[in-house]
Order: C-alpha cells, then structure tokens, then sequence
C-alpha cells in the first residue's frame, strides 16, 4: 500500500506539475520572445502564479519519489512514474475535453498491462550497487546524449532527450547516495562527508541541467511530444541502471512488464510532421 502511495501519488502530482509549467512558460514566451530574450524570459516565468503552482506540484511529487527510490528497486519505481503521460492524457480528455486518439488508448492499455502484470513483485528491495559501474554508465549516456546534442538538428527531440537521461541519472545517483546513507546515524561527519561525495555533485549536475533544458523544451516545444518522450527516456535510464549498477533481480514476470510498460510510453511520443519538423531546425 505505501509503494502505491509513494508511486502513483507522485505520477499524478507530476502530471499536474507538467501541465501548470508548460502553461505558464508558454504564456511568457509568447510574451516575452522565448529564450531569444533570455532575462525578460526568466523575469517573467519566475513571476507566473502559474508556473509556480506547478513547481510546488513537482516538488510534493519528487518528495514522495525519492522516498520511493530509498526504499525500493528502481526497476519496480520507475515504470510506475510513466504513468505520468498517462494521468496527463485522462487528465486532458476529462478536464480539457482532448481527443484521445487510438494510439494514445493503445499506449495507456500497454502501460496498465505492464503494471498490472508486476503485482506480485511490488515493493521489492533486491539493490546491491557497484560505484564503479555507476560512474562509467552515467559518462557513457552522457557523452552519447552530448553527441547527440552536437549533431541532432531537431531541438525539440534534443531538448525532451537531454531531460530525460538527466532525470534518468541523477534518480541512478540519488539511490546510490541513499543506499549508503544512514538515517538512524546522522551526524556532522556524515553530513559533511556527503557534501564532499562525488556522487551528490553528479546528482546536483545532472539534475540541475534535466530542470533547465525542461524549462528550455516547454518554452519551444509541444507537451504532447516532450513529455512522454522524456518520460519515456527517463524512465528507461534508471530501469536499466537497476540492471547493470544495482544487481537487481530481473525474473522473467519483471522483463515483461517493464517490456510492456516501456513500449506504452513509447507509443505516447506523436513526432509532429515532416514539414513542420523542417521548420524547427536550426
């Protein structure tokens, strides 16, 4: 029951939290001219009632995410968080009248699916992490998402996939950071020695960079497209990490779902058409 409570309470204050942002930057970007004017832009968004609702919303959700990564294996936490596009999309159909188009019903049947077949596993706590092979997986997605950054001509795609793999990392380096840090042992050496952590600075890097460039991607993309491409990149890169730097038990029940999960959140990504991609190259 508090595995649900720490999953799906987040996921939807999430959804929230997307929805109130992407409208307030968008209104101060059409205002202000976007990142072209980068001070009258950040003038205006950090003074939308909007945008600050949807920060508070975002903040109540990582309180209870975080918690939930504590506690429990992230290939079990994870692809609970791709309900986030689920609960944006029921959220837009029954508050903002959306359509909801075939693919996006297949999308949300593949991700209950998934979720409905990991039941049984639920709160499951199978961690045993490797700080090596933590630091060599993060450098590795990022020089790729940095090549990608270099050469990819589509910001929209650039901008959803830096965020997602900076989520993605930074949740690898918190749990890491939490698998050895002891509540019942706090102390000023403790909390000092985890200042001076290496993996706390590449969780404030990694972190600090996925918020900007999700700003970034509100203020000249569409929600439709950045949130569930993000969601599904942020949801893949902590899954896998469970794999390969914490050792966590992969039955084949838990392949499946997290399979069935990933393709849903994949299938939620509408590419916008081929003329209107010309457009947004720069």
């Amino acid at each position: 029951m508090l595995f649900l409570l720490l999953t799906i309470g987040p996921a939807f204050l999430f959804a929230c939290g997307n929805i109130l942002e992407k409208s307030g930057v968008s209104t101060v970007g059409k205002r202000t001219g976007g990142t072209s004017r980068p001070w009258e832009f950040f003038k205006g968004v950090i003074t939308n009632k909007f945008w600050w609702f949807g920060i508070g919303c975002s903040g109540l959700a990582t309180l209870g995410y975080y918690i939930a990564m504590a506690r429990y294996d992230l290939s079990q936490v994870q692809p609970m968080m791709v309900l986030n596009p689920v609960l944006t999309a029921l959220m837009g159909f029954c508050i903002l009248r959306e359509a909801l188009t075939k693919r996006i019903v297949v999308a949300i049947c593949f991700v209950v699916a998934g979720l409905l077949y990991s039941v049984e596993s639920l709160g499951e706590s199978t961690s045993v992490q490797n700080v090596t092979v933590l630091w060599a997986y993060a450098g590795a997605l990022c020089a790729v998402t940095f090549f990608a950054h270099l050469w990819c001509k589509d910001r929209e795609m650039v901008d959803s996939l830096i965020m997602g793999v900076g989520f993605g990392v930074s949740a690898a380096f918190y749990k890491s950071v939490a698998m050895d840090f002891d509540l019942d042992a706090v102390s000023a050496s403790t909390v000092f020695g985890l200042l001076l952590d290496p993996r706390v600075w590449g969780y404030v890097a990694t972190y600090g960079i996925a918020f900007l460039y999700s700003q970034i991607s509100f203020s000249r993309g569409r929600a439709l497209f950045i949130i569930p491409f993000s969601a599904a990149v942020g949801a893949a890169v902590p899954t896998l990490a469970g794999a390969i730097v914490f050792s966590e038990a992969f039955p084949i029940g838990k392949i499946i779902s997290v399979t069935l999960v990933l393709i849903g959140a994949g299938l939620f990504v509408v590419r916008r058409p081929r003329t209107l991609r010309k457009k947004n190259i720069v």
